[in-house]
């Protein structure tokens, strides 16, 4: 089964590769000429199946009959291969779908006109044939396009309309109640009605799914597109930084020795070895955003180790400069005790240049919907609500001094444990929560 599932995804893949010519076009544009080729596989696999069947039951049918199912499916079954190698060899147009959809809804409508010759235009009104109409609505559903959406339904209703039409005008057709439509050949007028209704809602129906999905296409368009800048950002930065990052420790080595040897100024050379020390600690950043983040996952209690993190940063700053809290006695994550750590020390460090100098840093580990979290805070002044949506993009701060790639580095960590980092209101202050993932050797905290 294996075998056979790669070779169908295979065959899949091959038949809706894109032309060399579209890759010079917007990604929208190569999203749509995929979704035509994706969606004229599908209608090639329908109309094979649905051709298949029609033999089984074509011997001993009316000429028009065999007429109808095998040279109208033929016809369509050939159309779509052809149409699928046509996609092959050229670029797509976006005229294309329009074409395929009006085939579509032709050949339908030219069947059930034979079905009228071969077995009476009481056959060809109530076969079910009749719902191809609505397959082929769900085909135009696939290529994201609301003019499509409403073009087909409309097609539909045309076509279904000049068949009634074509009928009632060529045949003596008569009409009866329900229970007559359903025991003789009389036609009920209100299962036309129903059946233009039924076109009618179900274009409707597609218009609003073809909505809701290039909305959704479009927002992971916009996501693909601002990732792809910002791993362009990162190299550029990464690059900068490897060529900052030889000289400036040349610098460092310099001042090292005139300071040891007595030379030059000491003021100018102690101001020349901070800086230093600075701008290689922005380097470090760079390249530290710029790289994925090697995880070494294990399960571990939370509690236990943000508790000895606050210990750790209570006795280097003070007892009054961190306060810790827990809602549980322990709680297992499975994630990464360095990558943790360093998550930790930027929220702590951010939170305590903007808490006052008597108040601590609140660090809190709580349990919510199956997962353990940890809560960083302070009563600073606070994050103004238009930045609220920006502190986690690259390269965004406030301060002269920062970089703004510290938040973006631990939500990238975060996120690379299984976890999240994200923003909770809090008036005044700041309030950073670190959700982290389930340890998988215990339940989830409770």
């Amino acid at each position: 089964m294996s075998i056979l599932r790669e070779m169908f995804l295979r065959s899949v893949h091959i038949l809706t590769l894109p032309n060399p010519a579209e890759r010079r076009r917007n990604i929208w544009f190569q999203v749509e000429a995929k979704a035509e080729r994706s969606s004229n596989v599908i209608r090639a696999g329908y109309v094979l199946v649905w051709f298949i069947s029609t033999l089984g039951h074509a011997p001993g049918n009316p000429f028009w009959s065999n007429v109808a199912n095998l040279g109208c499916g033929g016809f369509w079954l050939a159309w779509c291969m052809g149409y699928q190698w046509y996609l092959l060899k050229r670029p797509y147009r976006k005229w294309f779908k329009y074409l395929s959809t009006t085939v579509d809804m032709g050949v339908i409508t030219a069947m059930l006109a034979f079905y009228a010759y071969g077995s009476g235009y009481s056959y060809a009104l109530k076969v079910p044939t009749f719902y191809n109409y609505f397959c082929c609505l769900g085909l135009a559903a696939m290529r994201y396009r609301l003019h499509l959406a409403v073009y087909s339904g409309a097609a539909a209703v045309i076509c279904y309309l000049s068949l009634c039409v074509y009928l009632y005008v060529s045949f003596p057709i008569r009409f009866g109640t329900g229970l007559e439509h359903a025991t003789s050949e009389k036609i009920c007028p209100a299962y036309i009605g129903f059946n233009f209704l039924y076109l009618v809602v179900f274009t409707f129906l597609i218009y609003f799914l073809v909505y809701n999905v290039k909305r959704l296409v479009n927002v992971r368009v916009r996501e693909g597109e601002t990732a792809l800048k910002a791993k362009e950002r990162a190299a550029i930065a990464a690059n900068v930084a490897h060529e900052i990052k030889n000289p400036l420790e040349g610098i460092y080595g310099a001042a090292q020795i005139l300071k040891e040897e007595g030379k030059g100024s000491p003021k100018f050379i102690e101001m020349i070895l901070k800086d230093s020390v600075r701008l290689n600690g922005v380097v470090q950043q760079f390249l530290q955003f710029s790289r994925p983040f090697r995880t070494s996952m294990s399960d571990f209690d939370v509690v236990e180790a943000i508790s000895g993190f606050c210990r750790e940063q209570a006795s280097l700053a003070g007892d009054g400069k961190v306060r810790f809290r827990s809602d549980c006695e322990s709680a297992l994550v499975h994630s990464d005790h360095e990558g943790l750590r360093q998550v930790m020390l930027n929220l702590y460090q951010n939170a305590r240049r903007y808490q006052a100098a008597d108040r601590p840093v609140d660090v809190t580990v709580r349990a919510k919907d199956g997962f353990a979290e940890v809560l960083i805070e302070d009563d600073g002044e606070g994050i103004p609500e238009e930045n609220r949506e920006r502190v986690f993009d690259p390269f965004f701060t406030t301060s002269s001094k920062g970089t703004g790639l510290g938040l973006a580095i631990s939500r990238k960590i975060a996120r690379e444990m299984g976890g999240d980092l994200y923003l909770e209101p809090k008036q005044p202050g700041a309030r950073f929560v670190l959700s982290l993932k389930p340890g998988k050797t215990a339940e989830a905290p409770a």
